[in-house]
């Protein structure tokens, strides 16, 4: 481990700082033990992707490969972080373990380098505090601070670190991650994408049952469902009580949307649909397409199949849309409706990520944004999720929406849609 005063100059560390306080978001970890990203209390600061095509990031870039011996193209794209008052980093290493490996690492390798640029250090709090070596580096402006993730093929656990609550002002830094290969992260999606193919076929086994014993096996009750085909929402059973619940999405179908998520995160493009005008009002959507992702559409419909007929109790239903991410724009409502009766029959909504800044000059954050929804027994009722939790809804026969107009700056569902066969 080693600190480099006056890294950067005072005027590029002003340079950084504008360009991150003019793209953020909150961040989110890999939750340990697992393959999964999520936005977590364990992480509550903010990051920004930063815009490598520019000259300042090349040089730094360039820069930061000359002080650790490194080749250019094992080097992660830079991110900044912004950590306000009462936020923090607690304590982790920056090497990946476990599941979080195989869907990080199977192109790029493992991380053998992290340095961090301190931008300023007019804040209170916010050091840098490494646990086992019982050290705490405090920021500096323009200071860099680089430590080993792997070294000689070995994972360095003592370099165990937490970013500090920030007690006032704000803490601006720069973090680079460096491989052990060529930074490949498109590459380390695909054979991680390939991997959970090949799992699959895998875990199919051959088995020998008596046809006797088929008989045995006890029957779910099933309702009937007549006609196949419906032309109004009276002529839809109800499958459930309520007609909505809510859950945490299977993790395995969650991790891969949530890295579909980030590949499409920045192509949003206006979601054009018949009839938009009448149902989404005060602020405009995007639309996070899964056209460009045919194969990941098509895997996470059969994964949730299964989740979908357990809820019904039913297994007469089979995948009909999945159109992508839908990002919600201040001041938008969704006007109470009913789904497409002839192929929106069973639907989840899973909350994908939501940013409540919304610039108020009297608190930080907008309200949270609830789902409006109409039970079987007529009443209404606020439905509050998370990045994760999934909706299940009889979308056909339940009217719902969202009437109060969102106050932060987007909210992102990803929409599964069922009907029956």
């Amino acid at each position: 481990m080693e600190e480099i005063h006056n890294y950067i100059t005072p005027e590029e560390c002003q340079e950084l700082i504008k360009m991150i306080d003019a793209n953020h978001s909150r961040s989110s970890v890999v939750v340990g033990g697992t393959d999964r990203t999520d936005v977590t209390d364990h992480r509550t600061s903010s990051t920004s992707n930063l815009d490598m095509s520019t000259p300042i990031m090349s040089k730094i870039k360039k820069q930061i490969s000359e002080t650790l011996g490194l080749e250019l193209v094992k080097g992660e794209a830079l991110q900044g972080q912004l950590y306000e008052p009462g936020q923090y980093f607690k304590p982790h290493n920056d090497f990946f373990s476990g599941p979080a490996y195989d869907m990080h690492c199977k192109a790029s390798g493992n991380r053998t380098h992290t340095l961090m640029i301190y931008l300023n250090d007019d804040y209170k709090g916010g050091g840098t505090h490494f646990p086992t070596l019982q050290k705490t580096v405090e920021p500096e402006t323009g200071k860099a601070l680089w430590w080993y993730n792997m070294k000689d093929g070995k994972v360095q656990d003592q370099y165990l670190h937490e970013g500090v609550t920030v007690d006032e002002g704000k803490k601006y830094v720069v973090t680079s991650w460096w491989r052990e290969k060529n930074w490949d992260g498109a590459g380390d999606e695909k054979m991680y994408l390939n991997s959970i193919k090949e799992k699959k076929v895998e875990e199919k086994k051959s088995y020998i049952v008596k046809a006797s014993e088929l008989t045995k096996k006890e029957s779910k009750p099933i309702t009937e469902v007549q006609p196949k085909v419906f032309t109004s929402k009276e002529q839809i059973p109800k499958f459930t009580e309520l007609g909505f619940s809510i859950q945490k999405c299977p993790a395995e179908t969650w991790n891969i949307i949530n890295d579909s998520y980030n590949i499409l995160k920045d192509k949003g493009v206006e979601e054009v649909f018949d009839g938009k005008e009448n149902i989404i009002k005060g602020g405009d959507t995007e639309l996070l397409s899964f056209d460009a992702l045919p194969s990941i559409r098509t895997l996470i419909h059969k994964q949730l199949l299964s989740t979908h007929q357990e809820w019904i109790k039913n297994e007469n239903i089979e995948p009909s849309f999945i159109y992508g991410i839908r990002s919600y724009k201040k001041g938008a409502t969704l006007t109470p409706h009913v789904d497409r009766v002839e192929t929106h029959h069973i639907s989840s909504i899973i909350i994908v990520d939501k940013d409540l800044a919304c610039g108020c000059s009297n608190k930080p954050e907008a309200d949270d944004w609830p789902l409006d929804i109409q039970g079987h027994d007529g009443e209404w009722y606020k439905v509050y999720a998370q990045p994760g939790d999934m909706i299940l809804y009889e979308s056909a026969i339940c009217e719902h929406g969202r009437l109060e107009p969102f106050g932060g700056t987007f909210f992102r569902n990803f929409y599964v849609h069922y009907k029956f066969v």
